[in-house]
């Protein structure tokens, strides 16, 4: 049995390809992940379902070896936290 890694998919996304991810290791469609993760959410709460999705998006790797859910927060504020300001000296 090959080495299987539970990953997001970025062919197969809809919010963050977690469900898509899920889909792809089980091979189970998509769809059906979907339902199942929405019937879930419906009939225990939205609060553990979106916070379960919310960690697995962050711990999850994306399949095509890139990073994960947190890396990419982490990426999205330095760059916006990033002044045009080459020299740190000049205080314009």
């Amino acid at each position: 049995m090959p080495n299987r890694q539970l990953t997001r998919s970025t062919s197969n996304r809809i919010i963050g390809g977690v469900a898509g991810g899920i889909a792809a290791y089980t091979g189970i469609d998509s769809g059906i992940v979907r339902l199942v993760a929405t019937l879930l959410i419906l009939f225990t709460g939205i609060g553990p379902g979106v916070v379960a999705y919310i960690i697995l998006w962050i711990i999850l790797p994306s399949d095509n070896g890139g990073s994960t859910g947190l890396d990419q927060l982490i990426g999205a504020f330095k760059s916006g936290n990033q002044n045009n300001n080459p020299n740190p000296n000049d205080l314009r």
